[in-house]
């Protein structure tokens, strides 16, 4: 995680009758025991950890559960 210095982009398209869209889905899975937290090399003295270590199991979790009541992404209940 990038400890707040990077944001997502809102996906947005435009459509164009004149051209193929594309799109191209990626996956990948990752250990759900494994804990995530900010990246060490982006927190010191000046940018402490702005959230705490969570398990890929409880991240997956709240953010769907989040995510299908219309709610915002689960970062903001990760925040220390």
């Amino acid at each position: 995680m990038s400890n707040g210095i990077f944001r997502s982009p809102v996906h947005r398209v435009m459509t164009n009758a004149k051209k193929e869209r594309i799109s191209v889905v990626l996956d990948y899975s990752v250990d759900p025991e494994k804990e995530i937290e900010p990246s060490a090399q982006l927190v010191n003295e000046k940018r402490p950890a702005l959230y705490r270590k969570v398990k890929v199991k409880d991240y997956i979790v709240a953010h769907y559960t989040h995510f299908s009541q219309g709610k915002e992404v689960v970062m903001g209940k990760l925040k220390i």
